[in-house]
C-alpha cells in the first residue's frame, strides 16, 4: 500500500471512529454537558428560600430591602444557569426581570415613595406581557418536575 494511500485509509478509519462516538455520545448522553433536572430543582427550591426570607426584611429599611433583592436576583440568574433547555427561556425572562427590579430598588430611596414606586413600573414595564406566561411555565415546570409525590 502507498503512503498516500495509507494515509488516507488512516483518515478514513479516525474519521468512522468519530463520527461513531459523536453518535454514541448524542444517543445515550443526550442532556450530558446541560442542566440536569435535578441541578434546576435544587437551584430553584434554594430560590424559594431565599424569596421567604426576603419577606421578612422591611421596605423602608434600604440597606436590608436592596440586599435581599439584590441575594433574590443572584439566585434567579442561578435558578436560570441550571435549567434545562425546555424551560430556560422562561426562567432567564424572570431572572432579567427580577435583575430589572433589583436594579430599581438600588437606584432609588425608600423615603421617595412615588420615585420608587415610578422606577420598579418602569423596569416591570418590557416584562408586563410575557411574565405571566413565563412565570406559569416555571410553576408548572417545577410542579410536574421538582414536586416529590406524597408516600
Amino acid at each position: 500500500m502507498t503512503a498516500p494511500a495509507a494515509r488516507r485509509r488512516r483518515l478514513l478509519i479516525v474519521a468512522s471512529t468519530a463520527a461513531v462516538a459523536v453518535v454514541m455520545y448524542f444517543t445515550l448522553w443526550p442532556d450530558s454537558g446541560g442542566p440536569s433536572v435535578e441541578e434546576f430543582c435544587g437551584e430553584f427550591a434554594h430560590l424559594l428560600v431565599v424569596d421567604q426570607l426576603s419577606l421578612a426584611v422591611s421596605p423602608n429599611d434600604d440597606a436590608a430591602a436592596r440586599d435581599a433583592l439584590d441575594r433574590t436576583a443572584r439566585q434567579f440568574r442561578d435558578a436560570a444557569d441550571a435549567s434545562p433547555t425546555e424551560i430556560r427561556p422562561d426562567v432567564r425572562l424572570l431572572a432579567e426581570l427580577t435583575a430589572a427590579l433589583s436594579e430599581a430598588v438600588a437606584a432609588t430611596a425608600s423615603r421617595e415613595t412615588f420615585d420608587r414606586a415610578a422606577a420598579l413600573l418602569a423596569a416591570q414595564d418590557p416584562f408586563l406581557e410575557t411574565q405571566d406566561a413565563a412565570a406559569q411555565r416555571v410553576v408548572d415546570y417545577v410542579t410536574r418536575n421538582c414536586v416529590s409525590a406524597p408516600g
